[in-house]
Formats: structure tokens, sequence, C-alpha cells
């Protein structure tokens, strides 16, 4: 753990649980215990992290609609002046969902894997057209939304088409996400990236970035080159890096709650 309080970056992500409704077989979320923070546990890391000038907040899982309490998890964020955006397979957002985004203006991000039915292959479970019905939700309600798509190898040849439906669908930004061996995807030998392989990813997100410019954002997200801070769904808050084993304890929830009884003001 570190020695003292960290400077906190100005994004992080939290696990609001660990339950998932799809089986993804390049799942990187640690295997954690099932616990989860409560409304009350939420409010006081939501002070600390306002305090600290935390822009955004990605809630995240597991999948965080299969928490009832989602909507106001999210209002409770976005009253502190954080920007919460949800990340989701997409398929069962309910109308309280959007409701309580498009008041705090926050946003969705839909992972999405491949652009069309056979996503339903990734996430093991019926889902695309409820995925789509989704998308075309938020943009009737004027829920602003990106999209997530990991690149596993030998995919690289789908991001052209992925970075197509982003575009079609009104996505404001498209992030490929080379995947690494973390969490499920550790145990599977085909998950694992040579170096040129993921190369060849950011040299086509380049490419497309460039074509795409008018229309949509493209970027790669590869935390092989950049740390990524959570609060996991127990309180405790990582930096976690492309390898479960090199991950960075910061700080246990106990001294994470703390922190809210010293709060600058």
């Amino acid at each position: 753990m570190f020695p003292a309080e960290p400077r906190f970056p100005p994004s992080i992500c939290l696990r609001v649980t660990r339950r998932c409704n799809a089986a993804c077989s390049f799942c990187q979320a640690p295997n954690t215990d099932r616990s989860t923070l409560t409304l009350g546990e939420m409010d006081v890391i939501g002070a600390v992290l306002e305090s600290r000038d935390l822009s955004t907040i990605k809630l995240s899982g597991g999948e965080p609609t299969t928490r009832s309490d989602l909507p106001r998890i999210v209002t409770a964020f976005g009253l502190r002046g954080i920007k919460p955006v949800v990340i989701t397979n997409g398929f069962r957002i309910d109308a309280p969902v959007f409701g309580a985004l498009r008041a705090v203006d926050g946003e969705l991000k839909f992972s999405v894997h491949r652009p069309g039915p056979d996503n339903d292959l990734v996430l093991r479970v019926s889902s695309f057209p409820r995925i789509l019905a989704n998308m075309e939700a938020a943009r009737a309600l004027r829920v602003p939304f990106s999209i997530n798509a990991v690149v596993a190898p030998g995919d690289a040849d789908r991001m052209k088409e992925m970075a197509a439906f982003a575009v079609e669908q009104g996505a404001r930004k498209i992030s490929f996400v080379p995947v690494v061996p973390r969490g499920r995807a550790r145990a599977r030998p085909e998950f694992e990236f040579d170096a040129p392989g993921v190369a060849d990813v950011r040299d086509r997100v380049v490419e497309l970035a460039a074509d795409l410019e008018p229309y949509i954002v493209v970027r790669c997200i590869d935390i092989r080159k950049h740390d990524y801070w959570v609060i996991e769904n127990d309180g405790s808050l990582w930096i976690e890096r492309s390898r479960d084993e090199d991950d960075v304890l910061i700080m246990e929830k106990n001294q994470l709650m703390a922190l809210g009884g010293r709060i600058r003001r």
C-alpha cells in the first residue's frame, strides 16, 4: 500500500457489483468476493472524491444495471458535480436509469464487441436487439453514449466495421481495448497478445481516428501503457495493470472511508 495519501486522478472506476448477467470469455474483472457497497458508503466515498476534485466516476461491475438502486447511485454522484458514466453491456437499462443520467448530464458506455447479432456469441446471452433498442432510447432521450470494444488477437480486422457501427448508432466515441491477461481471460492463452499484435491495434486506431475525425472520436485504451484506478466492490482502492499480480493496493475500504472525516473545506 502507499505510505501516504496519493494524488487522485480526475477519473476513477467504481465497481458497484460483481454480479453480471453475461459471461464474456475475456472478462477482465478480478475475482473478488461478492460484497457490495451500500448507498451510505458510496455517499461517503462520493464526498471524498468530490473533495479531491474528481470529474468523472465510471460505474462498472460486473454489470451495474443488475443493481436496482443504480438510479440513486447515479444521482448521488451527479449531485456532487461528478459526472457518472455507466459502463454496461447494454441490454438491461431501465427507464429510471435513463432518467437519472439525463437529470445529471451523465453518460452511458456500451460494451459491444461485434457489430451485429454475433455479439451474442461474446456475451453468451441473446441480447443484441435489446442493445440496439437501448441505443435508440439513449438517442431519443439525448443521453450521450460511447462504445467500448474489446479486441482479441485475430480480431483487428473487425475494427473498421465496429467503428462504422458506432458512427451509425450515433456514439460520440469508440474506444478499442486490446484484451489483457486478467481475470477470466488469464486462463485463456488465445487472449495473449504479442507486442506486434498490440502495435497493430494501436496503428489501426490512429488510422480510424484520422479517417473518422468529423464523425466520431476513436481511441485506444491499453492498460499496458496507463494505470487504471479502481474502487473495487469491497471498497478498496487499487491501481490495476495488465496482469493481476502487478496491481497495487492503494488503500483498504476503512482507510478510504476515513478520508471522509477530514475532508478539505
